[in-house]
């Protein structure tokens, strides 16, 4: 308010602090602040002098003036920032984003020693690397239990639906994995990738070995 005369009564700041809290909320202090920097060294699209009046007015039009400003750059932020999004990532990028999330879960496991349900998209990653190799004789242990996993957790599945359309399917589902010990069925193949992940990562901690390592020398 500098050479502002007289000053405003106290009562007056407080209607200019409500006036500015009700139509420019959006607005933090700091930005209140730089607006009237701004609009007296000459920066805004405004005349800045207040001709010995300070009101709702004066205080609107550097205000909205700050908004036009900065709006600007705004726009230019938002476009810049839309056309990084739109950059894809390369194969090599796409790569090290997977392997990174692959340790984090695997940082997970060695703290909670659970299986994790969407483990099979780390097992896929790591067997296309050529990291995982299990022998056929545990590929078979694994698809046992995978089986018996996969009826059990489709029969409390079973109990929770009301539907009496998707509890047929259910029960074809059921039947069909209790006749076929193939085990194709994607619940059981699913499964099989989740206990395999979970077979893999124990062997990795009781051999005392690293993933990360193990990992590297599969991409060099």
């Amino acid at each position: 308010m500098t050479g502002v005369k007289p000053l405003p009564l106290d009562d007056e700041i407080r209607l200019f602090v409500e006036y500015v809290a009700e139509h420019f909320y959006r607005l933090s202090l700091m930005e209140i602040d730089n607006a009237f920097n701004l609009a007296t060294s000459g920066k805004l699209n405004i005349d800045a002098n207040h001709y010995q009046s300070f009101n709702v007015i004066y205080i609107s039009s550097i205000l909205n003036a700050y908004k036009d400003y900065i709006g600007k750059y705004i726009l230019q932020y938002r476009k810049e920032l839309e056309e990084s999004l739109k950059v894809e990532p390369t194969e090599q990028e796409r790569t090290q984003l997977m392997i990174e999330s692959v340790l984090e879960g695997f940082d997970r496991f060695k703290e909670e020693r659970k299986d994790n349900p969407f483990g099979w998209v780390s097992y896929d990653f790591l067997s296309r690397l050529g990291v995982i190799n299990i022998s056929n004789e545990i590929k078979e242990e694994i698809k046992q239990q995978s089986i018996e996993m996969s009826l059990e957790e489709l029969k409390y599945k079973k109990i929770d639906t009301k539907n009496k359309s998707q509890r047929k399917q259910i029960s074809n589902l059921i039947e069909e994995i209790t006749n076929d010990i193939s085990g194709k069925q994607d619940i059981v193949v699913r499964n099989c990738k989740n206990l395999g992940l979970t077979y893999y990562y124990n062997y990795i901690l009781e051999n005392n070995l690293s993933l990360s390592d193990e990992i590297s020398k599969c991409i060099k």
